[in-house]
């Protein structure tokens, strides 16, 4: 069972929150509540916030918080805010504010189970 958070139209670009992102996938939550909070990019808010609201719909849902692990994780475009500033001779020029998707899915570790050993077969 797992719980997915979407954080919606996040004023940052995705494209400078994906890199960040990435180092995130299969961490455990706890661990990367910390470690984006203590980093120093604009994305590693965004995230840190998005890590909080999948901690409380898990709990919500009565999951285990130390045995949260972040299973997928991604950024996605969202719409472009268009703007217009004024420019020489009476022109004007446009420029875009991208927005982002953030989507965090978050689920209980599963406990490890010892692997059997498996026969080795020789070629003939």
């Amino acid at each position: 069972m797992s719980v997915t958070v979407k954080l919606n139209f996040v004023r940052h670009s995705a494209r400078k929150i994906q890199p960040i992102a990435r180092m995130f996938r299969g961490k455990s939550l706890e661990n990367s509540i910390i470690e984006s909070s203590l980093m120093s990019q604009d994305s590693a808010y965004f995230l840190n916030k998005a890590f909080k609201m999948a901690k409380a719909a898990a709990t919500a849902k009565e999951f285990d918080a130390n045995k949260l692990v972040i299973s997928a994780i991604s950024a996605t475009t969202g719409p472009k805010i268009r703007r217009v500033r004024p420019n020489a001779r009476g022109r004007a020029n446009a420029y875009k504010k991208h927005l982002a998707h953030i989507l965090v899915t978050v689920n209980e570790a599963k406990e490890a189970e010892p692997k059997k050993p498996t026969k080795k077969v020789k070629a003939k």
